[in-house]
């Protein structure tokens, strides 16, 4: 219960640390930047978010790939009979 509860305080403190540093930033940028300099670092912000969505989609497909390849070749292992310390397992599809 202890490590739950701090899991959760450790959490909350960084979720709470980040909006605050985000603001803080937010402000900071606003009041000393001119407009030009402020559209673009919302650009550059805008862009890197677009760039690490695109990059976690890219990941996950080859996540994705790599365990199907991984399944189809214990099935075929199991199918020809293979021996080994993982002969009794059988493989788990996730759902789509």
């Amino acid at each position: 219960m202890k490590r739950i509860f701090w899991a959760g305080v450790g959490y909350s403190l960084g979720m709470g640390s980040s909006v605050w540093v985000q603001r803080r930033v937010k402000r900071t940028v606003e009041r000393y930047a001119p407009a030009q300099v402020r559209s673009d670092i919302a650009d550059r912000g805008r862009s890197l978010v677009v760039d690490l969505r695109a990059a976690a989609r890219d990941g996950a497909e080859v996540m994705r790939q790599v365990e199907r390849d991984l399944l189809d070749e214990f099935a075929t292992r199991r199918s020809v009979g293979s021996t080994g310390p993982a002969n009794g397992l059988r493989p788990v599809r996730t759902r789509r």
